[in-house]
């Protein structure tokens, strides 16, 4: 699934919204001395937030690798844009909202991490949940994204 496709199924349904209306908790604004990777995270996230997929995946290498670790619908190692489209849309399917507040941004010339606080909610549930994405960088590219719940058994129970 492109894309253009992951947008396209997902542009009638809030799945990238907050579902409590609760407000977005502080973030740690940028100065000069953020490294530029950590801008080029902001940009993406931003981006995923906004369902602007083309831009998202223009911020991705070719054969970026997404890995969600767990037992839940959104679990595996999904390589190339395309696979991780077809997550991203997994994650429309099975959360009636979602919304994950950026925390914090950090980078390095190889790494970048994201710590976001997620704002769920599928079948009456809600899902309040702290969680890392660390990112490796190569040629100017997000590389690889390993999604780390700070609570998995939670995150498990929630995407189950």
């Amino acid at each position: 699934m492109s894309a253009t496709e992951v947008a396209a199924a997902t542009e009638d349904k809030p799945a990238y919204t907050d579902p409590t209306g609760k407000g977005a908790p502080k973030v740690r604004p940028f100065t000069d001395r953020d490294h530029p990777n950590a801008r080029m995270l902001r940009e993406a996230h931003e981006s995923f937030q906004q369902g602007n997929f083309d831009k998202l995946f223009g911020i991705f290498a070719d054969d970026m690798v997404w890995t969600v670790p767990g037992n839940n619908a959104l679990s595996g190692r999904f390589v190339g844009r395309e696979a991780i489209a077809s997550n991203f849309q997994t994650l429309s399917e099975v959360a009636d909202s979602y919304w994950a507040y950026p925390l914090d941004y950090f980078g390095s010339d190889d790494h970048v991490v994201l710590v976001a606080h997620v704002r769920a909610t599928r079948s009456g549930k809600t899902l309040e949940e702290d969680e890392c994405l660390l990112f490796k960088v190569r040629d100017g590219k997000l590389a690889s994204c390993h999604h780390l719940s700070l609570d998995q058994d939670k995150w498990d129970a929630f995407f189950g």
